[in-house]
């Protein structure tokens, strides 16, 4: 999201999938972070001004819900009292003095020479070492998201949130729950676990486990259109591809998803394994989410079958 420094801050609302802080916040484990810089810091601004919104589980409603971080409020003491102030707006100002102090004059020159760009100033260091990012439902304003980040220098790490990554994600496996063995739920809902905790690694286990029992179950599935040695004997990359039209079409172009998880048990770094997470716990959940939608489609053929069997039957 850019706007010009100058102007004020935008009034309208902008989806959390258009903030990369706002993302980071939802998709981030603990103790990731990420570069505060010149060209991401209006996006902070806007999330820090209560200018973003966001869609996720609500563990109060039990449903996906959109949730609107409120506005950073800061308070400030002088010789007149105690007063609030924005902190999206002591950030703003902040920005257009960089600006203007690097911008050269009609003679050439520029009013500070090498100044060193970062996001706040020492007045508010103290007040924004520890954010604490308040989301709240649409439905009832007493369902909160709540995201806490520690930032140092101009960077940002996510040492906290409420619910859990865990308590957000386990809901989600009720979708799959007829497609999905008591073993996997579990073993998933571990990966999810240890993830939530900040381990990067150790999920990768499971998740792999978990892969390996799923590729088994769609050959069980393919019967005899596989042959069984030529199977057996195939890396598990070569045995994704061979399951074409039993596994999502994705995971049958993009068969590195074993290779990634191997990798990351053997040679990736925690913080590295954190990263790729989301994107390799969507690969599992894009199995199960095809499995249960063609799970549907044949309940719905049955019940529909046994509908008109009915109306067949009444009409002789």
């Amino acid at each position: 999201m850019r706007h010009n420094i100058f102007d004020s801050i935008p009034s309208n609302i902008v989806s959390g999938k258009d903030n990369v802080f706002a993302n980071f916040l939802q998709t981030a484990g603990l103790y990731d972070s990420m570069k505060i810089s010149e060209d991401n810091i209006q996006d902070l601004i806007l999330l820090l001004d209560g200018k973003v919104r966001i869609s996720d589980y609500c563990k109060g409603c039990k449903e996906e819900r959109v949730f609107t971080v409120k506005p950073y409020i800061h308070f400030e003491d002088d010789a007149n009292g105690c007063y609030s102030q924005k902190l999206s707006e002591e950030v703003l100002r902040l920005q257009k003095s960089y600006v203007l102090d690097n911008t050269p004059s009609p003679g050439g020159s520029v009013r500070k020479q090498n100044t060193v760009w970062k996001w706040k100033s020492w007045q508010i260091e103290e007040v924004s070492r520890i954010l604490v990012f308040q989301f709240v439902c649409s439905m009832n304003e007493e369902h909160h998201l709540d995201y806490i980040v520690l930032t140092t220098d101009n960077s940002m790490m996510k040492i906290g949130q409420y619910p859990s990554v865990a308590d957000m994600t386990f809901p989600e496996l009720d979708a799959y729950k007829h497609v999905i063995s008591k073993e996997d739920r579990k073993e998933l809902g571990t990966a999810i676990g240890l993830f939530a905790s900040g381990v990067g690694a150790g999920s990768y286990v499971y998740l792999r486990r978990i892969l390996e029992r799923l590729v088994y179950r769609a050959k069980e599935t393919a019967a005899d259109a596989i042959d069984n040695e030529t199977f057996e004997q195939a890396r598990v990359a070569e045995r994704i591809k061979m399951l074409e039209g039993y596994l999502p079409d994705i995971l049958v172009k993009n068969t590195t998803i074993y290779g990634i998880l191997s990798k990351g048990i053997h040679e990736l770094s925690e913080e590295e394994c954190r990263k790729y997470f989301p994107v390799v716990k969507e690969c599992i959940y894009q199995i199960l989410g095809m499995w249960e939608s063609l799970r549907k489609k044949q309940a719905d053929e049955a019940a529909l079958n046994k509908a008109l069997n009915a109306i067949t039957t009444s009409m002789k």
